[in-house]
């Protein structure tokens, strides 16, 4: 059976993640939109990043999950006649 913490320590991030890649998508289109095309091109980046951290832990939490349900059923297989 998965820890709880563990859960809870995947579930945390993923709000963070979709508030950062808002933040940082936003301040790409503001700092091209002002001329600064270098930086722009790197927080498009940080973002495209944030969005694959956010992939990647979203995965984990279901897997996670999944891997808790089968053992919660094996559990109540077990205790039943």
């Amino acid at each position: 059976m998965i820890p709880h913490r563990l859960i809870v320590a995947l579930l945390i991030p993923a709000p963070v993640l979709i508030v950062s890649f808002a933040v940082l998508l936003g301040a790409s289109a503001l700092t091209q939109a002002a001329g600064d095309q270098p930086a722009a091109f790197v927080l498009k980046w940080i973002a495209v990043a944030a969005v694959m951290l956010l992939v990647v832990d979203l995965l984990l939490l279901v897997l996670a999950l999944g891997v808790n349900a089968v053992a919660r059923g094996e559990d109540d297989e077990r205790r039943q006649p």
